[in-house]
């Protein structure tokens, strides 16, 4: 299979979006979340995207669309289902003077699987990848099994400098030290908790940044974030308030870009223990067995959330889901609608498990991740409620400590939201559902440790398919399985909202990313 893949117009138009402006100067943007570290390899998470993406490049990125183009990568080939030739874009300069040579390719992706305590890992990444030099401008990626979407998978790792971080830990990434990547701004430093400072790169391969300075600060209080922007201390922010838009939309120093995402929100549920630590009978005593092993107590679980409520009245807009990708997307099954409420049908399911009264739990939940993430949490404990659950606490946090507590499969019930940065079912599938098992590229995200046997065989078919209707067909097969078993439960797909002043340009991604490569200058 001899088929070229030449990076698309799109890295032109991504690349030309870069360009230097006589008008230059510095961007403040106030940010609901922080990122975990400065170690792009450390955590694969929505919060520390932005963050990464000033200092590193990957050999290919998306779009705000979604769409693949190549950054590092001038094009790519398969010379056979199990390997790949990736071509690197010449005279690329780290921010230290290095020119990038695939050397530094294959040192950052063979580090990746070595990151000790990382809370999310690289799942795109498979542990049946090799990476060999072929010459400074080429390398060699071999997988042991058919993989048709590898270029997506390895090609998403931010690419380090070998010289700079050949020795280095996370720490010395966090203090600057091997911070150095190839990418459109240099780190200049991270006070935790408040704010992170770039400056541009001027030799960027992409041609001269737009901005001067960049900082980001973190503000997880909406109100504050919103209060920043309308006094001027920040020039865009995320994670807008519902409620906010039509105050920001009545200023006219003001504008809101707002977008459906690819985030699903969902709740995971311990799967994989006999006993799980936050669950008791109605009485508040430890129960000795876990009934989220049993598929009818989740569905009983899923068939009392009223997602249409939840979207309209708490999460600040989005669609109700029933799977784990949006409509239109490869792998996307058209026969799986969104549970509708029936607290009957639930109550029902659960008196046939054997809990006829329900049983008590604590929901864990994020509280600075996403809008409105810990009063999503809290209505659908109410839900929960109506339906005979005797909810014992709902317990929020800062997302930094929750996804570290919940990586340490510390909950027995608890809220998240994914994001495949790349279109089609394959990623969420994998991550979500796969049986856990990072050497084979499975599980990344699934810390309830769902597995299914049918549903990984299924799934495996579909990695290794090149034909794409086939593989989508598999894919929907997959989606099927899980879904029915309600391996995770769906609520909704996000919408997302930006706020600028007049004076900035934002370009709404579906991937719900504030990137600096979609922040520009207004002309």
């Amino acid at each position: 299979m001899n088929k070229l893949l030449k990076a698309s117009i799109v890295a032109l138009l991504a690349t030309t979006a870069l360009a230097g402006s006589a008008l230059a100067r510095d961007l403040v943007i106030g940010r609901v979340a922080e990122q975990s570290s400065i170690d792009p390899h450390f955590n694969n998470a929505g919060n520390d995207t932005p963050t990464r993406k000033f200092i590193y490049d990957s050999l290919v990125d998306f779009d705000a669309k979604q769409n693949m183009y190549g950054t590092l990568a001038l094009s790519w080939e398969t010379v056979d289902p199990l390997t790949w030739i990736v071509h690197l874009r010449p005279n690329v300069k780290f921010h230290n003077g290095d020119v990038l040579t695939a050397e530094d390719v294959k040192f950052s992706i063979d580090r990746v699987p070595t990151v000790p305590n990382s809370p999310s890992s690289w799942e795109r990444l498979r542990g049946d990848i090799s990476v060999e030099v072929v010459d400074d401008l080429t390398v060699k990626v071999t997988s042991a099994t058919p993989s048709p979407l590898l270029i997506e998978q390895f090609g998403q790792i931010p690419i380090i400098s070998k010289s700079a971080a050949e020795n280095a830990e996370t720490s010395d990434f966090n203090d600057g030290v091997a911070a150095i990547g190839t990418g459109p701004y240099k780190y200049v430093s991270w006070t935790r908790g408040d704010n992170v400072k770039f400056s541009r790169f001027d030799d960027y391969w992409g041609g001269k940044p737009e901005w001067d300075n960049v900082t980001m600060r973190f503000i997880p209080n909406a109100a504050a974030r919103v209060a920043a922007l309308l006094s001027g201390d920040v020039d865009v922010i995320d994670a807008v308030p519902i409620q906010d838009i039509p105050r920001i939309e009545n200023d006219p120093n003001l504008r809101v870009w707002s977008t459906p995402t690819v985030r699903i929100t969902y709740l995971v549920m311990d799967q994989g223990r006999d006993v799980t630590p936050f669950l008791t009978d109605t009485n508040g005593k430890p129960l000795t067995e876990n009934p989220l092993r049993d598929q009818r107590v989740r569905s009983a679980l899923s068939k009392l959330i009223d997602r249409e409520t939840l979207v309209a009245r708490v999460a600040g807009g989005g669609s109700p889901a029933g799977q784990l990708i949006p409509k239109g997307q490869c792998g996307y099954n058209d026969s799986i609608e969104p549970t509708a409420l029936d607290v009957d049908g639930a109550k029902a399911l659960l008196a046939e498990a054997g809990y006829p009264d329900g049983f008590g739990l604590t929901i864990h939940a994020s509280n600075d991740r996403f809008p409105q993430d810990a009063a999503v949490a809290q209505a659908i404990a109410q839900m929960w409620a109506r339906g005979g659950i005797k909810i014992n606490d709902v317990v929020t946090l800062p997302f930094a400590t929750f996804t570290a507590n919940a990586t340490k499969q510390e909950y027995s019930v608890y809220q998240y939201a994914y994001n495949g940065s790349a279109p089609g079912a394959t990623e969420a599938l994998r991550a979500m559902l796969g049986t856990y098992d990072l050497s084979r590229g499975m599980g990344g995200v699934n810390r309830g440790r769902y597995s299914n046997a049918d549903f990984d065989a299924k799934l495996e078919q579909a990695s290794e398919e090149f034909d794409e209707a086939t593989r989508c067909q598999l894919l929907e097969d997959a989606m099927k399985i899980g879904m029915d078993d309600v391996g995770v439960i769906p609520t909704y797909m996000q919408q997302s909202n930006w706020a600028t002043k007049a004076d900035v340009v934002f370009e709404p991604a579906v991937g719900d990313e504030t990137a600096i490569r979609f922040i520009h200058p207004a002309e």
